[in-house]
């Protein structure tokens, strides 16, 4: 690693930084560039100049680098973009950067993982929780779940401020997330009281002793799965009805508020990493007056006789977030016809006008008592409380006739009270696009110091450094003085606010007199059932066709084309067009049965729907070695005859960066869904859907390789699956880039950053796909780009057996054909060395056992005994042992042509070739239905069946006795030649 030399590039870079204090930063900055790799030094500048704090981001990644293990140093320098990570964490969050410094380890999950590019769900929540306990040698519960809460708002926050995440996808993790922290909670603190007083139970009418249920409710925005980084969280205790028997220690009373206490107790003590959460009770029964836990019958009683308005207004965001389920449901169905009232009044919006007040009075006074007066942009006029507010009322005077508009969330209820013609179109855009800009806004205050902040800092440096965090955020809105523009945008809410509630009230007074429009509540819907309720009998009648296909899927099925429909349903332009694409999505019904993958895809980008109506058989056909002279196995320049134009347009347009990266971004997500969509559709075998991804891989390359500036004297090649052309779902790309050594060596590592930058970064369209550079010479100690001669004196000398097995899969894919034949031809240096060598069998073995025991499962399609590796194994080593060439081509190409020159058998490669494909089906056909990289069949019942079935489909096979027992024979069938043949 080399150090800068170049102090005056600093000093010229520093004016560009906003910095408060230039001469103290560049002797930090200077400080730490002598740390880092010249390339790496280079870049750290431009970073600092884009985030928020450079000053805060400069002083904590000089901790992480100090406080770090080598390890973390090494990690960093090996993936540039992990320094692009960290400086986004530390300048945007001094509270959330600590965290990422004392966890260094979080990094690496970032390199493989791929956490950034999708939402996690409660479930994966779950798991990880799991995974970090089973870790942990942590026997103070409080301090365990703080610290995988901060650990996991790392990850949040980066999706957050890289504007991968929209608002909605932000707080909905956060809220899932809190609901798992909350579950486990619950379950150590009911493990202590049944401990100390066995379970809690009720007689039913014959005399029985059950178990009686606990439910924990959220509301506010936990209820509406709006959660802030840093809000408290709004819970309601609720256990069952019944007597208890007269031989329990305790009244079921006493115990459950006991329960709650502890509980309470578990989330709000404070650790070492702060406390899991601050909780509000005062939304229960009576507030503070009340009991901590109150049954069933008496919360049902209090909301229908005692409760004020504005409590039953609290209840439109109520939900379950732990405990039983069905105790929760009970009691929403039951308060439903208290908060939407029978008959339209106009309490509801006095309400609200009443608890404003309030407020207004209490801030107010706290302005009185500070001496100062900075806005606060959740309770001042047209704020985010008056918007929460104004949805609520418009949701309590309409929900009772139109159960549709009971939700939750604030952004979704919009919609609907638009979509219903409730707001007008220029309320709904103001209102959406303000609540929008105001939550950025209180995200970015509380991420500053995790603190809960609402006000506008009034220091001119933290009012710039605001300021910048949130540029980019609402395209097309000026924001050159943060101050005007939220005075603005809070200056429309209030006058909307003012002629709505006007409005309603005018209504309100004219129907009482007439004595018309009486309500009434549709009985037992429940508030989580109502939109897809809604969104089924929209369906029914203006999609009849799909609506009778819905009848007939499976609960999977069907729980993935609702969430799908739920979605276009947000927008009336894509609900048109599912309406109009009907029977093109009724067609394609099994994609929802059998992919989580494309389902989660349509979810997240409905308007991809129409793609369903494109399906046909034109793929690209696979074309085998068509890079190589079958000949002499030289390298022949790359033809683009048949280049993407869509890619090309990208990379030549004049659109600026980030827009080019959005478009990359956006065309490939539409080719891989298509592809997946094309194998649902048409079942085609393998290696057609294998050549059709890497296509669209090898067209994105070189998309990025022209945004880059097509820089001469530079050749992108190919390793692995994509230099295999058996690119799948979810690969990464080896990648290795070659120079020309009479070129400006550092100007080419710079242009071979920016195509990794520009196809691995994550960005709000998520990104390309991740890039692996570790194959290349001494792996990620060694320089990014190498020339011929480095390539020749390392493989001549230092290149181990395994490197020889990788190199047969090198093929150029785009930029300088003089290099790619050179670096073909300099590998038949490595191939000859180890044709040679007497020991090269041995080493293979070894290798391949080293893989074989580093898995973690117990089984796997590619590393078992027996699976796709030793198939792999085998066929380089013939290639290479043999001297076979060109040893170009699909795992299947490469078994026939050893199999031509006869150092294989025809019957021993029939059975390669066969379990070749059975593997790599199999492979596909799990990220195809589950999403993931997953080795073995899911245990999962219904993925399982969806992996076996397509599987079946796609090989036109049975397996009489299941596919698992299909593989293990046929690993047992593969592992025997592997045994014979590397030897």
């Amino acid at each position: 690693m080399q150090p800068i030399e170049q102090p005056r590039d600093l000093r010229e870079s520093i004016g560009k930084i906003p910095f408060q204090n230039p001469q103290a930063a560049l002797e930090n900055l200077e400080a730490v560039c002598r740390k880092l790799s010249a390339a790496l030094a280079t870049a750290l500048p431009g970073l600092l100049a884009d985030c928020p704090d450079p000053d805060s981001a400069l002083l904590l990644f000089d901790r992480l680098l100090t406080e770090g293990s080598s390890e973390t140093l090494r990690l960093i320098e090996s993936h540039p973009f992990l320094a692009h990570y960290a400086i986004a964490v530390f300048g945007h969050s001094h509270y959330i950067g600590e965290t990422l410094v004392r966890n260094s380890d979080l990094l690496q999950t970032f390199i493989r993982e791929k956490k950034l590019d999708r939402s996690f769900s409660h479930d994966e929540f779950s798991e990880a929780l799991a995974r970090f306990r089973s870790r942990s040698f942590e026997r103070d519960v409080s301090l365990l779940l703080s610290r995988f809460k901060r650990r996991e708002y790392v990850r949040i926050m980066l999706r957050d401020v890289l504007r991968i995440a929209p608002l909605a996808e932000t707080t909905g993790e956060i809220s899932a997330l809190t609901d798992v922290l909350i579950q486990d909670a619950l379950r150590e603190a009911e493990s202590t009281m049944e401990s100390r007083f066995g379970l809690p139970q009720h007689l039913d009418t014959e005399g029985r002793a059950l178990t009686t249920p606990f439910s924990v409710l959220s509301l506010g925005k936990l209820g509406g799965n709006e959660l802030n980084y840093s809000s408290d969280i709004d819970l309601l205790f609720l256990y069952g009805d019944g007597r208890e028997p007269s031989t329990a220690q305790i009244s079921n009373r006493e115990y459950f508020v006991r329960l709650a206490q502890h509980l309470t107790e578990i989330l709000s003590r404070p650790t070492a990493e702060g406390a899991v959460f601050r909780i509000d009770l005062r939304l229960r029964p009576q507030g503070n007056e009340g009991e901590l836990a109150i049954s069933l019958s008496n919360a049902l009683r209090y909301y229908s006789e005692t409760a004020h308005d504005w409590e039953r207004q609290a209840l439109i965001k109520v939900r379950h977030s732990a405990g039983n389920v069905a105790l929760a449901r009970g009691f929403i169905r039951g308060v439903q016809s208290q908060v939407y009232s029978g008959k339209v009044n106009f309490a509801a919006i006095k309400t609200a006008l009443v608890a404003r007040e309030k407020i207004d009075r209490k801030r107010r006074k706290q302005i009185a008592a500070e001496g100062h007066s900075s806005t606060n942009v959740k309770v001042d006029r047209g704020g985010i409380r008056d918007i929460e507010f104004l949805v609520q009322c418009l949701q309590r005077v309409y929900g009772g006739a139109e159960p549709w508009l009971r939700s939750g969330g604030t952004l979704f209820s919009l919609q609907k009270l638009h979509d219903k013609r409730h707001i007008s179109g220029h309320d709904f855009h103001e209102l959406t696009s303000a609540y929008s800009f105001l939550r950025h806004l209180e995200h970015r205050l509380q991420l500053r110091e995790g603190q809960q902040v609402h006000r506008l800092p009034r220091s001119e440096h933290e009012l710039q450094t605001l300021q910048r965090s949130m540029s980019g955020l609402t395209p097309g809105y000026n924001l050159t003085d943060l101050s005007t523009s939220v005075q603005q945008r809070m200056t429309a809410v209030a006058e909307i606010y003012q002629r709505v509630i006007f409005q309603q009230q005018t209504v309100t007074t004219q129907q009482d007199k007439e004595g018309e429009f009486q309500l009434q509540v549709l009985p037992g819907t429940a508030i989580t059932d109502q939109s897809n309720q809604q969104v089924l009998e929209k369906v029914a009648f203006d999609a009849p066709v799909l609506f009778n296909v819905i009848a007939g899927l499976t609960p999977v099925g069907r729980k993935n084309l609702l969430r799908f429909l739920s979605s276009a349903f947000a927008s009336s332009e894509r609900y048109a067009a599912v309406v109009r694409d009907e029977q093109a999505i009724a067609r394609a019904s099994s994609l929802f049965e059998m992919s989580d993958y494309l389902s989660e895809g349509l979810a997240r980008y409905p308007d991809e729907a129409t793609t369903l109506t494109e399906i046909h058989s034109a793929a690209p056909q696979f074309l085998g070695a068509n890079l190589f002279d079958s000949s002499s196995g030289v390298f022949r320049e790359p033809s683009f005859d048949n280049r993407d134009a869509t890619f090309d347009y990208i990379a030549n347009s004049n659109t600026g960066h980030a827009d080019k990266m959005a478009l990359l971004r956006r065309h490939f997500r539409h080719l891989i869904f298509t592809a997946g969509a094309r194998d649902l559709a048409e079942q085609r075998s393998v290696y057609s859907s294998l050549s059709e991804t890497t296509a669209a891989a090898e067209h994105a390359i070189s998309a990025a390789f022209q945004i880059a500036g097509s820089p001469q004297g530079l050749a992108i090649l190919a390793l692995g699956r994509l230099g295999t052309r058996e690119f799948d779902l979810l690969s990464d790309a080896d990648l290795l880039f070659v120079c020309d050594a009479s070129r400006n060596r550092e100007a080419l590592t710079k242009s071979a950053e920016q195509i990794m930058q520009a196809l691995a970064a994550y960005t709000q369209e998520g990104m390309v796909f991740a890039v692996d550079t570790r194959l290349r010479p001494r792996g990620a100690e060694g320089e990014l780009i190498v020339t011929p001669a480095h390539l020749d004196s390392y493989f001549a000398t230092e290149a181990q057996p395994w490197e020889a097995l990788t190199y047969t899969k090198l093929r150029l894919l785009v930029g300088n054909a003089e290099l790619g034949r050179k670096a073909g031809q300099i590998c038949e240096t490595l191939f000859r060395r180890f044709a040679a060598d007497a020991s090269f069998p041995r080493a293979v073995r070894e290798m391949r056992s080293k893989l074989q025991d580093a898995t973690a499962p117990a089984r796997s399609v590619r590393t078992s005994a027996g699976g796709l590796y030793d198939i792999d194994f085998l066929s380089s080593f013939l290639l290479v042992k043999n001297e076979i060439r060109p040893k170009s081509g699909t795992l299947r190409d490469r078994l026939w042509r050893c199999s031509a020159k006869g150092v294989v058998e025809k019957h021993e490669t029939a059975v390669l070739d066969h379990a070749a494909e059975l593997c790599r089906t199999v492979e596909h056909v799990l990220r195809l239905v589950t999403g993931r990289n997953g080795r073995w069949l899911p245990s999962a019942e219904h993925a399982r069946h969806a992996v076996e079935t397509l599987t079946s489909q796609i090989l036109h096979r049975e397996f009489p006795d299941g596919l698992e027992q299909e593989l293990l024979r046929t690993f047992a069938e593969v592992r025997s030649i592997y045994d014979r043949v590397v030897t």
